[in-house]
């Protein structure tokens, strides 16, 4: 391998001068790049470094350079319009870029429009290397072959045939290229998993190193089966077809014949090229438009009978639709609807469709088993009497759970009546107990279920009966505010003798018509002592009706009663 490097451009443009092709030209300040370049294309073949662009042109002019590997970073104005105004001089020139993935979506365009040959990503491995450079190489040599053999074409062509032969050529490359996008990616190998954590890092880079080689070679040589596919029809194709096709259409018009057709593979192969690398990674839906399908629909707009974007199409739906399978197989309905999705307009109508139903049934197969699932775990709830709680694992929440996913499930409407008969129950053993908040909150258990019956009627009733009553008793009125109309004084009972003297507290309801009723000692200065003579005297008690309303209504109060033995 020679090298020249700044300070040796001149003896390099006599050693350029003195051979007959100088293969590569590298603009970089990249060291390690430069030496990955080293070691990857070895002492068989030229290669001058040039660290400016001004260089470039230098060794362009001096020399017939084939091949211009361009380091972005290398550049201080936009590479793209380096590119542009180089390709404008040179138009034969295979440039090659490197960069980041940054760099290659700003170069997107002038990769579309085929001005770039190919993009690196770095940094890069010395085998990735070689095969890039290799490819450039044989996309160079392609190039002048095909200058040379374009003359005898010409003369050869014969102009009543042409509709005929690229016919017969684009069916056959749709073919060819439909063959090669398969064997290409189903060659790659499987996605190398995880290394263990003790693995040494030297045996991991060389694993991905092997992985990246396989995956290069994969495209490359997709792409290289490709460009040959394009040639063989560009080949049978009359040399005025595309030089003078305007006379020849007008010819095969005339004659009654459909026009010959044209092909654009200076636009549509870099975006093919895109599109191989980015099945080849697996990327068929995602990144946003850096994916397979975007370059192929690009490449489609651009030329919809082109037989390698055709082909592309065709290995591309094949893809989509194993994958939408494969995601169904496996119960990720997400993945399979995505993909689905994106197969529309790449993949026939008929198959899409065919795959959809059979993703439907596969999730109306979950769903039947996820509900029948929910049923069981409701029905278990109810026999361990786990009607509401814990919480996410009752008996209640199973049944809403079903109600929700199958609002027609035939098996719902005896759930309900079973879990709002229990609810109910719970109710009415609370209400028994005098638990009036207990015995509410049951009954708007089974009211929220959508329960309705007598019994819970009957229950409700009784609700609000208790807590009339416990309101009722809650709430006294001072005696100071009621009339007495008669009093029976306290009888000292015999059993208190010694005692001098004691108090007894004693709540009760004064009637509509003045009688004391329910009345409940509340508090006693010596418990026991003296609450049955203080209840039996307040019992006899008289006073004047409550009104409200000019309506005579029964209140409650409480009063303390006191004994003395005097």
């Amino acid at each position: 391998m020679v090298l020249a490097s700044e300070d040796g451009t001149l003896e390099a443009l006599k050693f350029s001068l003195a051979s007959d092709v100088v293969e590569l030209v590298i603009l970089s300040t990249d060291e390690v790049f430069l030496k990955t370049l080293r070691a990857a294309l070895g002492d068989a073949r030229r290669l001058w470094h040039v660290p400016t662009a001004d260089k470039v042109s230098d060794l362009l002019v001096a020399g017939q350079v084939g091949i211009l590997v361009l380091d972005v970073q290398a550049l201080r104005e936009a590479a793209n319009l380096f590119v542009e105004h180089i390709k404008r001089q040179f138009p034969d020139l295979v440039v090659v870029a490197a960069g980041h993935r940054d760099d290659e979506t700003l170069l997107a365009s002038i990769i579309s429009s085929g001005l770039i040959y190919r993009f690196i990503h770095k940094p890069m491995s010395p085998a990735r290397a070689r095969l890039f450079a290799e490819a450039a190489i044989r996309k160079y040599q392609e190039q002048r072959r095909r200058a040379a053999e374009s003359p005898q074409r010409r003369r050869s062509a014969d102009p009543s045939r042409m509709w005929l032969l690229s016919a017969a050529a684009c069916a056959a490359a749709i073919a060819v290229f439909a063959g090669l996008v398969h064997r290409s990616v189903d060659k790659l190998p499987p996605s190398t998993p995880a290394a263990p954590a003790d693995l040494s890092e030297t045996t991991k880079a060389d694993k991905a190193e092997v992985h990246e080689q396989q995956l290069e070679r994969a495209q490359t040589a997709f792409l290289e089966q490709l460009k040959s596919a394009q040639l063989k029809v560009a080949q049978s194709l009359p040399a005025h077809s595309t030089q003078s096709a305007p006379s020849a259409q007008s010819r095969d018009i005339a004659a009654g014949g459909p026009p010959a057709p044209k092909t654009e593979p200076d636009r549509v192969t870099p975006l093919l090229d895109l599109a191989a690398r980015r099945l080849a990674e697996g990327h068929l839906l995602d990144p946003d438009r850096d994916n397979a399908r975007s370059y192929v629909q690009q490449a489609l707009e651009l030329s919809p009978q082109n037989a390698a974007a055709l082909g592309a199409r065709h290995a591309l739906s094949s893809r989509l639709l194993e994958e939408a399978r494969s995601a169904v197989d496996h119960g990720d309905f997400v993945r399979a609807s995505a993909l689905l999705e994106g197969a529309d307009g790449i993949a026939e109508r008929s198959d899409v469709e065919a795959l959809r139903n059979v993703l439907s049934g596969a999730q109306r197969q979950v769903d039947v088993d996820a509900w029948s699932a929910l049923l069981k775990s409701a029905n278990e709830r109810l026999l361990q009497d786990r009607l509401t709680e814990p919480a996410q694992d009752n008996a209640k929440y199973f049944y809403l759970r079903l109600k929700q996913l199958d609002p027609g499930n035939a098996a719902l409407g005896s759930l309900l009546h079973d879990l709002g008969t229990r609810l109910t129950a719970q109710a009415r053993r609370a209400l028994v107990l005098g638990q009036a908040d207990a015995a509410k909150n049951w009954l708007d258990e089974a009211v929220a279920v959508g329960f309705s019956s007598a019994e819970l009627s009957s229950a409700q009733h009784d609700l609000d009966a208790l807590v009339d009553k416990q309101n009722f008793m809650a709430n006294l009125v001072p005696a100071s505010q009621l009339k007495l109309l008669k009093t029976v004084e306290p009888v000292y009972p015999s059993k208190a003798q010694g005692k001098a003297q004691g108090w007894v507290d004693v709540e009760f309801t004064v009637s509509e018509s003045g009688k004391v009723q329910d009345v409940a000692v509340h508090a006693a200065s010596v418990p026991g002592t003296f609450d049955d003579a203080a209840v039996k005297a307040v019992s006899q008690w008289r006073y004047q009706p409550v009104l409200h309303d000019a309506k005579a209504v029964a209140v409650r109060t409480q009063i303390r009663i006191r004994f003395s033995l005097s």
